[in-house]
């Protein structure tokens, strides 16, 4: 996983110097920087999405508990069906609760693009790329690599402010 993050990086790399490189257009082009990982975290949907997560997992362990406690003394088969009834029981609930979630994430995915378009747009941008890649580097801990060295326009706080006004429109 290591391996494709880094190739990612260096491919964009590659790419941005590339499209610099094409004569006539270096000049006019300019590249704007975004920290992904702060805008997503600034979006009011990241609380509820992790709201939503917390949930249920929530429920999750109650049902484990109650399965817990309704298998006690019974065989393995009877633990089985119950569980098997349970299960159908929670499973419309579970696809509702995942369903929220998604939709969430997905509104979130929809209004950082919108407002990454709209600052880029307003700044006359050619091209917008994230200025950090999250690298796994063991299963506790992640790296933050910079994909862009030198040069570039951060617009980071104006595409989270843009994502309040979108926000805002939304709530209204």
């Amino acid at each position: 996983m290591k391996r494709s993050h880094i190739l990612f990086g260096l491919a964009l790399i590659t790419v941005v110097l590339l499209v610099s490189a094409i004569p006539g257009w270096a000049a006019e082009s300019t590249v704007g920087l975004v920290d992904i990982n702060k805008i997503l975290d600034s979006h009011p949907n990241t609380q509820k999405i992790l709201d939503a997560e917390n949930r249920l997992q929530e429920e999750m362990q109650k049902r484990q508990v109650e399965l817990n406690e309704k298998g006690k003394g019974k065989t393995k088969e009877e633990v089985q069906k119950l569980e098997e009834e349970m299960n159908a029981e929670w499973a419309p609930v579970r696809d509702q609760m995942l369903k929220e979630r998604q939709d969430l994430v997905n509104q979130r995915y929809s209004d950082v693009i919108a407002a990454i378009r709209k600052v880029a747009e307003s700044k006359k941008l050619t091209l917008v790329i994230r200025s950090e890649l999250r690298i796994p580097v063991s299963q506790n801990e992640l790296l933050e690599m910079p994909i862009v060295l030198y040069g570039g326009v951060d617009i980071t706080d104006q595409v989270i402010e843009e994502i309040k006004n979108i926000a805002a429109v939304s709530e209204k």
